[in-house]
């Protein structure tokens, strides 16, 4: 594996819509419907706008297999993240997770002192990379919260 974390770009608008909507994908977002197209447009021209979202895609080489996004307000930022569909089981999710913890101090985020996964009960892959990667733990009514200290 030779992965890199990069900044999304306006190109990559199509790609995290196809990402977005796969069946997997929306089983495990806390809004399961599909998204059309033109809200998606829309959503990701304010995410590219926004200077609390930092929006990365995950490389294999030069091949996209997933992407991650901080929504930062004040010093916590919220993490969200998913493999593309015939990338899943490879640890990725894991690597994107510990890939993020060097990229804030590389993008100078450093106001961010807590990240913060919630994941819904069942989504036991994705409860295993937030494991895997030394986040903490708590059970929630609604999902499992996540949580690690950037400074430990």
């Amino acid at each position: 594996m030779s992965l890199r974390l990069r900044k999304a770009v306006s190109a990559d608008r199509d790609l995290l819509f196809v990402w977005a909507n796969d069946d997997a994908v929306r089983a495990n977002a806390f809004h399961t419907e599909k998204i059309p197209y033109e809200k998606h447009v829309m959503w990701y021209e304010k995410v590219m706008a926004d200077p609390s979202v930092y929006q990365y895609i995950l490389c294999d080489g030069e091949t996209p297999v997933g992407q991650i996004r901080l929504n930062v307000e004040g010093s916590e930022a919220v993490v969200d993240y998913s493999i593309a569909a015939d990338e899943r089981g490879k640890g990725y999710g894991s690597e994107m997770l510990r890939m993020l913890q060097t990229q804030l101090p590389a993008d100078q985020i450093t106001h961010v002192t807590k990240i913060v996964g919630q994941v819904k009960y069942g989504n036991h892959a994705s409860a295993r990379a937030f494991e895997r990667c030394g986040y903490r733990r708590r059970d929630l009514p609604d999902y499992i919260q996540y949580e690690k200290n950037m400074t430990e």
